[in-house]
């Protein structure tokens, strides 16, 4: 297996986490958590492929989930020691992908607005199925045109309309740069097709927390998750939408804590 070179940061002491950011992030999404949290932990943060100065790993004509499996694992291995995830979006997609296929076994999983949208519900399909596959040929269709603004059609997505012209004018053109892999993360992304039944395979303790203002994909894959994994707790997050880890860091650092407050009470931590 090929090895990956990647950023990986550590600080602080106390019990390890991993930080995995999302789409369009580097390891600064996690700055105003980090700066609300009360307790101490050895944080270890990274970027996924793509974004901030981790290289791009997946083959651009045919990018797979396989090899972001991979990263993920061998990020964990450069830990060098057992470690909570914290993932965010993508990240905690990711996190969840590389537990159920074996790749990482943390200590346990904290996912802000997880969205394996290509999973499986039992029965018929969600219904905003087909709405979601044309937001990406959209957003491709844009790519292809040059148009300077195809981060505007997922962000806006995720959030309300105008949320990518009232970002400040130094993310807008990060967000700008690094569409093209935000294409390849949906592309990957489309690869992970587990049924949301699969999950009742993780055999360690959970958090699911998402916003209330969220889109109903993000709500839905949630509810299905919150089925199926066995130890799950679920937080909603009042006034948040899908980037609640910057927009209410407090709260999303409460959510933490009450979550390593519940692993030391159950001796897990």
């Amino acid at each position: 297996m090929q090895k990956f070179e990647f950023e990986l940061s550590v600080s602080g002491q106390g019990p390890a986490l991993l930080m995995l950011p999302g789409s369009y992030a580097t390891p600064a999404a996690w700055k105003g958590i980090r700066a609300s949290l009360t307790s101490s932990f050895r944080i270890f943060s990274t970027s996924l492929p793509g974004y901030g100065s981790t290289a791009e790993i997946r083959v651009e004509d045919h990018p797979h989930v396989d090899p972001m499996i991979e990263f993920v694992g061998q990020v964990v291995d450069a830990a060098g020691e057992p470690v909570h995830v914290i993932g965010h979006s993508w990240g905690a997609h990711l996190a969840l992908a590389a537990i159920l296929r074996g790749r990482i076994s943390p200590l346990s999983l904290v996912c802000f607005e997880a969205n394996p949208i290509y999973a499986r519900p039992l029965g018929k399909p969600f219904e905003w199925r087909a709405d979601v596959d044309a937001i990406i040929d959209q957003f491709q269709a844009a790519l292809l045109a040059g148009d300077p603004n195809a981060a505007a059609i997922i962000i806006d997505f995720y959030s309300r309309t105008g949320a990518f012209e009232s970002m400040p004018g130094s993310v807008r053109s990060f967000c700008q740069a690094t569409a093209p892999t935000n294409l390849l993360d949906w592309f990957s992304a489309a690869t992970f097709t587990p049924r949301f039944d699969e999950f009742n395979q993780l055999n360690l303790a959970v958090t699911l927390a998402r916003g209330d203002a969220t889109p109903k994909p993000i709500v839905d894959v949630t509810d299905q998750l919150a089925q199926h994994i066995p130890n799950v707790c679920t937080q909603v997050v009042e006034g948040a939408d899908h980037f609640l880890i910057s927009t209410h860091p407090a709260e999303c650092a409460k959510i933490m804590e009450s979550h390593f407050l519940s692993l030391a009470d159950n001796n897990n931590l």
